[in-house]
């Protein structure tokens, strides 16, 4: 006996009879509009928290219909025809209404449907920065999943855009938390920082009795914390973040400046001059720094000649799904450039690396190390 099969047809029944909207078989009204939809308390109540509310016999008598003022017809329809049948009509135009009714309703399964069909939609710079603030809003996470692949192909102009800086500050801190692996980290921070400024001033007034230094880092207040200022250059933190010295204290930003200080960076250029960078992390760096400075000024695509011996001691760096290229050791000890679907048991990782927007892997490739020690 297939029950699942089984468990369908009978929804289907159901569903059949839902549709037919006979009033002998339904036991409760609703009035959207000033058009009449029949359901069964019963059914209703069993799958939202809200209905169990609104039809209990505490607030209604049997023969009063139920008024809803907040969504239209057609959208109430479309919401009762997914709970009778599993399945409903969304669209572009609906699909905001019928989040907001999941939500009040409290039915999981609708607004789970809902995100899936918002995942998946064709997304612009017109649309984008209002489907941040519904993801947030209704706490939609394969939208916002979707979101941030969608900017990340051209980050640098999604930071750059009018509509970043009138985000709210709650998704502000997502997308600062969801994109600390931006090959533009600097351009990146002076984006937030400007956004926040932009908020103080207004929040400030015209008579500017308020401090504005004061405003900036309640702006930050939580955001600040997120941002891998120890991956930023040492130029940028200080031609920079070093004139927003109140953000910090003396001993944190004398920390950032150190731990930079000390970690050399890899920075691989294509032939336009475009960039791929990261920091190195390896247990035997200094015979991983000589082993890049040996290839200084060398034109190669993903592969340098190296033969150095494999540590002995694992990798710091675990392979991670957010990281798309990495250098690595081969099984030869020479130095590559790999995507993370090209790795392997038999390689080493040294770097997670960053591309900037437009950045060719191709034969006249250089690479170079940035050491400050």
């Amino acid at each position: 006996m297939n029950a699942q099969k089984n468990l369908y047809k009978i929804q289907m029944e159901c569903f059949e009879v839902f549709k037919a909207q006979n009033p002998d078989n339904f036991d409760v009204t609703f009035d959207i509009d000033g058009k009449k939809l029949l359901a069964h308390k019963y059914k209703l109540s069993m799958i939202s928290p809200t209905f169990n509310s609104m039809l209990s016999e505490r607030w209604i008598s049997k023969n009063d219909s139920i008024k809803i003022e907040n969504y239209g017809f057609e959208d109430f329809k479309e919401f009762l025809t997914f709970l009778y049948s599993g399945q409903c009509s969304l669209s572009n135009q609906n699909i905001f209404n019928m989040v907001d009714i999941a939500e009040f309703y409290g039915v999981k399964v609708f607004k789970k449907a809902c995100d899936k069909y918002l995942s998946k939609m064709q997304y612009s710079s017109e649309n984008v920065f209002q489907l941040f603030e519904l993801s947030d809003k209704y706490s939609l996470e394969r939208l916002k999943k979707s979101l941030n692949a969608f900017i990340s192909q051209d980050f640098g102009s999604f930071i750059k855009s009018e509509g970043f800086q009138h985000l709210s500050k709650s998704v502000m801190k997502d997308i600062v938390a969801s994109n600390q692996r931006t090959s533009t980290l600097e351009e990146f921070f002076e984006a937030v920082f400007k956004w926040a400024e932009i908020r103080a001033i207004e929040q400030q007034g015209p008579d500017g009795t308020l401090n504005l230094n004061e405003l900036i880092k309640e702006e930050l207040a939580g955001i600040l914390t997120i941002f891998k200022f120890d991956e930023m250059s040492l130029n940028f933190l200080i031609k920079f973040v070093a004139k927003k010295c109140f953000l910090f204290s003396g001993d944190e930003f004398s920390d950032i400046l150190w731990t930079v200080r000390n970690k050399p960076n890899i920075i691989i250029v294509d032939e336009n001059g475009k960039t791929m960078k990261g920091a190195l992390n390896c247990v035997e760096m200094d015979k991983l720094c000589d082993a890049i400075d040996s290839q200084k000024n060398k034109s190669y695509d993903s592969y340098w000649r190296t033969s150095q011996p494999i540590p002995t001691v694992p990798s710091k760096i675990i392979k991670n799904d957010g990281i798309e290229w990495y250098l690595i050791y081969d099984s030869s000890g020479n130095l590559v450039v790999k995507r993370r679907s090209e790795i392997s048991t038999n390689h080493y990782l040294l770097a997670e690396l960053f591309a900037e927007d437009g950045f060719l892997l191709r034969y006249h490739c250089k690479i170079n190390l940035n050491r400050y020690a």
